[in-house]
C-alpha cells in the first residue's frame, strides 16, 4: 500500500542524506585531487552557463565516472522525495515503463521495487550513465534511441504505458530573471513561446509520443516554481497535439498528465 512506503527511509537506504549545494561542494572538493576538481568546477560551469546534450553529458559523466552520483543526488533529496510521493500513486503494478532521463536510477529502483512492473526500461542521453545503469542490471536504451518502441524489449502492446520524464528534459534549477513568474502565463502566447524557445519541451517530447502504447501516457516533472508557468506549458502542448493535464499538489509541486490526441 502507498500510505507503507516511507519514501525518505527508501532514499537513505540508497545511500542519500538531505544536504546542501554548499555542502556537496565541499565533499565533492574533499574527494577529488586538485585537478580533478579544477575538471569538475569547469564541466559544471559550462552546464550550468550552455545546458545542451554535451554538456549535461560531459558533466554527468565526469559525475558517474568518479562516483559523485550519491553527492549530487543527496542536493536533489528534497525534490526525489516530493516527486516519489506524487508518483507512486500513480503507477500500478503491473504496468510496462520506461524512464527517461534515469540518472542513477534510484527512482526506477523504488518502481522496480514497490510497483512490480511488468518491464522497466531506462534511457539516458550520456555513455556512463548507461553503463552504471546496465551493470546494476538494468535494461537500458541505446543513444540515440530508435524511432519508436516496435521491437524493443520490455514494450507491451508495441510501447509502454507510462513514460516518465523526471527533470530530464528542460533542466530548470533557477528563475534568476524571473521570467517564469508570470501571472496569466497560460493566455500570453509570447511567455508560451519563450518558453518553448528556451527548453522545447514540445519538439523533446514528440520523439517520445511513438513509445506510448495505445491509451499510454506521460507525466512529467519540472521543478517549476509557479503554476503558471505549467498552465503555460499544458497550452503549448495542447495546440501541438497532447491531451495536457496539470496536477498541482502544492505551489511547487506540479507535474503534467500528457495523453496523445
Amino acid at each position: 500500500m502507498d500510505g507503507e512506503i516511507d519514501v525518505e527511509q527508501e532514499l537513505q537506504s540508497q545511500g542519500l542524506t538531505p544536504k546542501t549545494w554548499k555542502k556537496v561542494l565541499e565533499d565533492i572538493q574533499a574527494k577529488l585531487p586538485k585537478p580533478d576538481w579544477e575538471t569538475f568546477s569547469r564541466l559544471h560551469r559550462n552546464f550550468v552557463g550552455y545546458r545542451s546534450e554535451w554538456t549535461l553529458s560531459r558533466f554527468y559523466g565526469f559525475v558517474f565516472s568518479h562516483g559523485l552520483q550519491m553527492e549530487i543526488n543527496s542536493f536533489r533529496y528534497g525534490r526525489l522525495a516530493v516527486v516519489l510521493m506524487d508518483l507512486l500513486p500513480e503507477v500500478k503494478a503491473g504496468a510496462s515503463i520506461l524512464d527517461v532521463g534515469a540518472g542513477a536510477g534510484i527512482i526506477a529502483s523504488i518502481l522496480k521495487r514497490y510497483r512490480a512492473p511488468h518491464s522497466l526500461v531506462l534511457q539516458d542521453p550520456c555513455r556512463e550513465v548507461r553503463d552504471e545503469l546496465t551493470a546494476l542490471g538494468f535494461t537500458v536504451l541505446p543513444h540515440p534511441a530508435p524511432g519508436s518502441a516496435a521491437g524493443l524489449p520490455g514494450a507491451n502492446k508495441g510501447g509502454f504505458d507510462l513514460i516518465l520524464c523526471v527533470d530530464s528534459l528542460g533542466e530548470i534549477n533557477s528563475d534568476d530573471d524571473g521570467s517564469l513568474a508570470k501571472p496569466e502565463a497560460a493566455a500570453d502566447a509570447e511567455f508560451r513561446e519563450m518558453l518553448e524557445e528556451r527548453y522545447g519541451f514540445a519538439q523533446k517530447l514528440e520523439t517520445w509520443k511513438p513509445y506510448l502504447a495505445p491509451g499510454g501516457r506521460i507525466l512529467l516533472w519540472e521543478p517549476f516554481a509557479y503554476r503558471e508557468a505549467m498552465e503555460a506549458l499544458a497550452a503549448t502542448l495542447r495546440e501541438r497535439g497532447w491531451d495536457a493535464r496539470p496536477v498541482s499538489r502544492s505551489p511547487a509541486r506540479n507535474y503534467l498528465e500528457l495523453r496523445p490526441i
